[in-house]
């Protein structure tokens, strides 16, 4: 490893004293500071563009200054190539409020289990369509949108501030601004920032999301398998002053997984055709009998058991095609990779080195989550 690439590591897991932090000796120039970490965030992206934070942090947040966000994407925008990357396979979040950007790199249980809950919801809203009464036509425009980015307008600042999520899964209906029902697949750090997460899909959408649902397959104590299940919803409350709308929690933490592996007796996901999408569109499948899409625990498991079999290691006792003995591959001659132009290298380079330097003497605002 290089010792660029060294000291580039080691700024992400160390944070310097707050001493250090408060008074810097030689304080940087002010646009410097204010937006130390779009040259963080452009840096982890191209990391994960070469291929260089495989099994890295699945959850990483960034403290932004104010309008650093726009300068990021301005960034990214100027790099053709790394604009189509990010836009493709990075996933990330953006707080408006507080300025907080996260940038996901869920696991492949993760994806593989999702796909399954997904897919399972999925073909219950098949059958359900393949109806003649209300929920049928209903549920002809309600379709699965993976983590089709989410945006919401920030209260009490300009009308152009927002922010941006992109959940694991949500379900949209065709005549809906926001997705009925948000799920996301929740591990380590991300646990903790559920809460919230949740608190802001289902308040800024003004309970347009009916539901957010959260899986926990991180097990907590080693060796333990656990799994469980939480759901949020709206509910108004009738106060002295006024009436307010606050986020419920309808499940927290309750297993569908035990520490063995078994499945629990609980009766599962269980989700009203009303679900999905705001009351102003679900009045009349309401009125005529409220369908249910359910996943119990058994479903629930089998999902997650497929998603750990697939990605630890398990798949070399999958079935593969076998090749007739005498049979010689052949691959075309290889092309000479195209390389970086040299100025463009030495201009990467210089980015990261200034970047180094800056993380040395001012890490207040960058936190790495763990696994």
């Amino acid at each position: 490893m290089s010792t660029l690439q060294t000291s580039l590591k080691e700024y992400q897991n160390i944070t310097p004293p707050s001493s250090l932090i408060d008074t810097p000796l030689t304080p940087p120039s002010t646009d410097e500071k204010a937006f130390i970490q779009a040259h963080r965030v452009i840096t982890l992206f191209k990391d994960i563009k070469a291929g260089r934070h495989v099994g890295q942090h699945s959850w990483t947040c960034f403290r932004l200054a104010p309008g650093e966000y726009d300068e990021i994407e301005r960034q990214i925008r100027q790099d053709e190539s790394l604009f189509g990357f990010a836009k493709d396979k990075i996933r990330y979040d953006y707080d408006g409020r507080s300025h907080q950007l996260v940038v996901r790199m869920p696991t492949g249980v993760h994806e593989v289990f999702i796909k399954g809950v997904e897919d399972a919801i999925r073909s219950q809203l098949k059958a359900i369509r393949d109806g003649s009464n209300e929920a049928a036509f209903f549920a002809q425009k309600v379709h699965s949108m993976r983590s089709t980015e989410i945006h919401f307008p920030v209260e009490e600042a300009p009308l152009s501030t927002e922010s941006k999520h992109e959940p694991d899964a949500s379900f949209w209906h065709d005549d809906a601004r926001y997705p009925g029902v948000i799920i996301e697949v929740a591990y380590s750090q991300k646990k903790k920032s559920l809460d919230r997460l949740a608190e802001d899909y289902l308040l800024d959408s003004d309970a347009s999301v009916q539901v957010v649902v959260g899986l926990d397959i991180e097990y907590g104590q080693k060796g333990s398998r656990k799994a469980t299940l939480s759901v949020w919803r709206t509910k108004v409350f009738h106060t002295v002053n006024e009436d307010e709308l606050r986020v419920v929690r309808e499940m927290t933490d309750e297993a569908f997984r035990d520490d063995e592996g078994n499945p629990t007796d609980h009766p599962g996901l269980r989700l009203q055709m009303s679900d999905f999408a705001c009351e102003e569109l679900t009045q009349d499948v309401v009125r005529n009998g409220n369908e249910e899409i359910v996943l119990s625990t058994q479903h629930l498991c089998r999902y997650l058991a497929t998603a750990e079999d697939n990605t630890r290691g398990q798949r070399a006792l999958l079935v593969r095609h076998s090749i007739l003995p005498g049979v010689k591959k052949r691959k075309r001659s290889e092309t000479p990779p195209e390389m970086m132009a040299s100025d463009d290298e030495a201009k990467y380079v210089e980015q990261e080195q200034r970047a180094a330097k800056r993380m040395e003497s001012d890490d207040a605002d960058y936190e790495n989550i763990y696994r």
